[in-house]
């Protein structure tokens, strides 16, 4: 049997009745989260003269941000339109109180813990919306995609921001667009639902799920070698007397990653996840160990491009996985573990390569990166169709 289908278009998704009464007002608040790292790092910069307090301030943030799952647990349990607006308001006042007021770093924390999760949650709104149709998997397509634009996006309006007016107007432009988006996307009728959860419930939530965990720990290793290589592509740039090409490299991989997502979702795909996961992440692999070979600046965007085909893909075929492994009321905490083990995958990757280009060159970064992703891409293949409900 073909392992894949013609799916409905992205009209289709978008016609689906609160689709873009629900999507467009998400839209607006996630790209607060596009804004937010660099509008950060340079008014906390400005404000105190340091840039390793205007890091420190940053990786803060990061880290109170892991907190997400459990608010999502909220949002399960409570709805989003009873949770999410008090922790934008939330949020969004320590974002403008450190923009005008005091650049302290107990605000920025404050800040992270109270970050909405706006993308898992319009996640369980697509899949409310598209329940009894066959058309999840092209919303998440679409979602993933419209994701990666508005972290491509976001850093081009902060550098306009900043460069006509000034770092606090970036900051509280991105506290203003959480909130609006925030309070818009919670008027919308899906943002009522509740899932009914058990009397007792274990702390750690769907981490007690032998298959999620399965999931994030393919997601944890498979963000490490991403995140290796997008270091190495800035040491393969400061190396070549080009530091600022490696902006335009990684625009190639969002690029890559955004047309993946779209050519993805052209299919439904019926074969297991472990099956997708493995030939995704070992297009990675492939990608990366050519990128090791590139002689040029031009080349090796190019072929990070091509890898980043399977990026968008990546996440969408995990986000269905993770639905198919967890019961309904802890699928917007399931989600968010994605992205939690997507981050903190990326930092230990970040990790390593200062390691490895600081004691080798970028080309050996690139080969780690490539070695470790092919390793699970085998061992993710071996994983037998009974064991991904499990």
């Amino acid at each position: 049997m073909s392992g894949t289908t013609r799916a409905g278009s992205y009209r289709d998704v978008l016609m689906l009745p609160s689709a873009l009464r629900t999507f467009v007002p998400a839209l607006g608040g996630r790209l607060s989260y596009g804004l937010l790292p660099l509008s950060l790092l340079f008014t906390v910069q400005q404000s105190t003269g340091s840039f390793s307090t205007a890091g420190a301030a940053v990786a803060i943030f990061g880290l109170a941000s892991l907190s997400m799952p459990y608010k999502a647990r909220l949002v399960d349990r409570f709805s989003q339109r009873r949770v999410l607006p008090v922790l934008a308001v939330g949020c969004s006042a320590a974002l403008l109180a450190i923009a005008w007021w005091t650049s302290n770093l107990v605000l920025v924390g404050a800040a992270g813990l109270l970050a909405p999760p706006l993308g898992p949650s319009m996640r369980s709104n697509w899949r409310l919306l598209t329940d009894g149709s066959t058309l999840k998997e092209r919303a998440y397509a679409l979602d993933a995609v419209s994701e990666e634009c508005l972290f491509l996006g976001g850093p081009l309006i902060v550098g306009v921001l900043i460069g006509v007016v000034s770092a606090p107007v970036a900051l509280s432009c991105s506290a203003g667009l959480m909130v609006v988006g925030t309070l818009a996307m919670v008027t919308s009728p899906v943002t009522r639902h509740t899932t009914a959860a058990p009397a007792t419930r274990h702390p750690l939530g769907p981490l007690v799920i032998p298959g999620l965990r399965r999931i994030l720990v393919v997601i944890m290793v498979t963000a490490s070698g991403v995140s290796l290589a997008y270091l190495c592509v800035a040491g393969t740039a400061q190396r070549a007397g080009h530091p600022g090409a490696a902006g335009y490299v990684e625009a190639a991989i969002g690029l890559g990653s955004a047309t993946g997502g779209l050519l993805w979702a052209r299919r439904n795909h019926s074969r297991p996840w472990s099956t997708h996961l493995a030939g995704l992440i070992a297009v990675l692999a492939a990608g990366l160990l050519a990128a090791s070979f590139a002689p040029n600046l031009v080349v090796l965007g190019v072929v990070m491009a091509v890898a980043g085909l399977a990026v968008a893909p990546l996440f969408v075929v995990s986000y269905l996985a993770a639905d198919t492994v967890t019961p309904a009321h802890q699928r917007t905490e399931a989600s968010t573990w994605i992205n939690t083990a997507n981050n903190l995958g990326s930092a230990a990757g970040s990790a390593l390569a200062g390691l490895l280009i600081d004691r080798t060159t970028p080309t050996h970064g690139f080969q780690a990166g490539a070695a470790l992703l092919a390793l699970i891409a085998l061992a993710v293949s071996r994983i037998r169709k009974p064991r991904d409900g499990g």
